[in-house]
């Protein structure tokens, strides 16, 4: 079935954003995992090819984690783009839904997950073994020789260099001191020269140092602080030679050497690699349990001649703690002193094998985090592209602004819930289930934002949510009614003003009834009814007045009835509108005297507004009798 206009619409919109946002977070993530080893980088000299290798290998060890990033952040900028120019917009007008939209996409992050899982079990575990083979290459390379002036330098094993002044054109040094400490610091030997030149040989294997016009003290004999005359020797020369072994050549080591860590192997060798370790672990503790019951577990052997008798010829007859009592004082002392000494040994064996068999299921643990990672680290791509393609069209912003916000929050969100779950099992603290925190997080999270933005929902509009919490807590909503351009019939002014007096009696009428004089009734709040008739009928009637006046051209009038309040009568009945969700927060007594306090907030609220209306009433109806018509 070839691909409709649309599908390749939508995919062209997205795949050139997600080529741009993978390589900006690839370059973000390998700099910012760079700084671990910048100093394993700087000052050894590395040539152009070790470093092309290095960072190829990291950005290919990279490449799992910046997929589901750029794939978030591409699917943001996509829909909110498509949002902000209203083609979203035209797309469901035409009957599309925002599934049938977002299928393509869908098809592609699947395609994507599978890719993603391959690329971590053939790819990544080489590019990880590659890639730390070279990072312990490089911090077993000595720096690159560069003496400073005016410092002790002692990246050099065994001495220490101090230059006063160096010619940097001819390689010269001046007023050379250095102290080799290569024999350790009892046979010290100190060199003091006038000039100097320093080299690496050929193979770059040794330091040939040259010094010229100086002395050399050197300790014939070990110092002993009850000694004073320690013998020393002193040489005066005119030219002096000296080989060091300094081998500052770039050795690389056998990938061999990185073969057993987990993230450099493919799921099936981490699942081998696992039962082995197991095996070897069941073998360990069982070992471990046969040796303390053949040990641990006896009793003290006991040293007197009688003693020793009994315990070699009746041993599972004897009772110890009779022998202990008719035992004399000393021999007492001495079992309780060889007991102590036991038992502290026999803590300390066992402290030393839990603690080994602690870390060895911790490697067996380490060893499935990183298969359970292949899994979860491809998963989230697809989890990522509901939750970017969601909010990007319940918010429709696009650019680089609010996206980039929302990407770097969803990640840190991801990033501390999978490196946080990880680590609990890796401690044994968690079972298995927290290598999979991340996605048992986000997972609701992108069904709750599809389904939201399949409906349209206005999640992220703030008004929304101040009306929310305006219908539950109450908060004045103001009027705003302005002057109309055109007006084809004017109020009359007298009928309104004649309607306002009659609404300032009832609102007097209505102050001192019961509804707003003490607590609310309990029981008609959620067991029977509230009667609020003849609150409706007032504030149907204030609304009915308005709705005339709002028809004038007089710009107080228009004031004047801004400043006539909203009536919130909805706060003093009850909360829900099923009646069996009020009955069972009735009885719920903790939880029903709440919406009891919010009703008796909303009565205090609604008395206050009526006293309101009383005054302004009748100052609009004062004015509309002294308007002249």
């Amino acid at each position: 079935m070839r691909p409709k206009k649309l599908d390749i619409f939508i995919l062209k919109s997205f795949l050139l954003l997600f080529a741009g946002t993978f390589f900006v977070c690839l370059f973000i993530l390998m700099m910012n995992v760079l700084w671990r080893y910048i100093e394993d980088l700087v000052g050894k000299g590395f040539t152009i090819d070790v470093l092309v290798k290095f960072f190829y290998y990291f950005s290919l060890t990279s490449v799992p984690l910046a997929l589901p990033l750029a794939v978030l952040l591409a699917s943001l900028i996509t829909f909110g783009n498509l949002g902000e120019r209203f083609e979203l917009l035209a797309m469901k007008t035409a009957g599309i839904s925002l599934l049938r939209i977002m299928r393509p996409l869908t098809i592609l992050c699947t395609i994507l997950v599978g890719v993603s899982f391959y690329f971590q079990n053939v790819t990544g575990p080489n590019a990880s073994n590659k890639l730390y083979s070279i990072i312990f290459s490089m911090q077993q390379k000595s720096p690159e020789l560069e003496v400073p002036e005016g410092v002790f330098y002692n990246q050099i094993d065994g001495f220490n260099l101090y230059v006063k002044h160096k010619n940097t054109d001819t390689g010269v040094l001046y007023d050379v001191t250095i102290y080799d400490i290569s024999e350790g610091y009892e046979n010290i030997s100190v060199i003091v020269a006038d000039s100097g030149k320093l080299e690496t040989t050929a193979d770059k294997q040794h330091l040939y140092l040259r010094l010229y016009s100086g002395e050399m003290f050197e300790n014939m004999q070990e110092q002993q602080m009850s000694r004073t005359d320690n013998p020393y020797r002193r040489e005066s020369f005119a030219e002096k030679h000296i080989l060091i072994e300094f081998d500052s050549d770039f050795t690389m080591v056998d990938d061999n050497v990185m073969s057993s860590q987990a993230a450099t192997k493919n799921m099936t060798q981490i699942k081998h690699t696992i039962d082995s370790l197991s095996l070897k672990q069941d073998s360990v503790g069982l070992g471990n349990l046969t040796d303390y019951k053949s040990t641990a577990l006896n009793t003290y052997k006991l040293t007197s001649s009688d003693s020793a008798k009994l315990a070699a010829n009746m041993l599972s007859l004897v009772n110890s703690d009779s022998i202990f009592m008719v035992s004399s004082r000393a021999e007492q002392l001495e079992i309780r002193k060889a007991m102590q000494t036991r038992i502290q040994s026999q803590k300390s064996e066992l402290t030393l094998k839990g603690t080994n068999m602690f870390y060895q299921d911790r490697n067996i643990r380490k060893h499935w985090v990183e298969w359970m990672k292949k899994i979860t680290q491809s998963l989230s791509i697809l989890i990522f592209f509901f939750i970017g393609a969601s909010l990007g069209a319940i918010i429709r912003k696009g650019g680089l602004g609010v996206p980039v916000i929302i990407s770097v929050l969803t990640f840190i969100i991801f990033h501390l819930t999978s490196t946080a779950g990880e680590k609990m099992f890796r401690e044994g603290e968690w079972s298995i289930v927290g290598c999979w925190l991340s996605t048992i997080v986000l997972t609701p999270l992108s069904v709750f934002f599809t389904v939201k933005a399949n409906a349209d929902s206005t999640l992220f509009q703030l008004d929304v949510y101040k009306e929310f919490f305006r219908y539950w807590f109450g908060g004045r909503q103001e009027r705003n009614i302005v002057r109309k351009d055109v007006i084809i019939n004017e109020p009359d002014y007298k009928a309104c003003a004649k309607e306002l007096r009659s609404i300032s009696s009832d609102a007097l009428d209505l102050s001192s009834s019961g509804l707003f004089n003490g607590l609310p009734n309990y029981i008609n709040l959620f067991f029977r009814r509230v009667d609020t008739s003849k609150l409706d009928k007032f504030s149907d009637g204030i609304e009915y007045v308005i709705s005339d006046l709002s028809n004038t051209r007089d710009k107080i009038v228009l004031d004047k009835i801004n400043r006539l309040p909203i009536m919130p009568v909805y706060g003093i009945e009850p909360p829900f509108s099923a009646g069996w969700v009020n009955v069972i927060l009735g009885i719920l007594f903790p939880l029903g005297l709440l919406f009891y306090l919010r009703a008796w907030f909303f009565s205090m609220y609604l008395k206050k507004h009526i006293n309101t209306i009383t005054v302004v009433s009748e100052e609009l109806a004062e004015y509309l009798d002294e308007k002249e018509y």
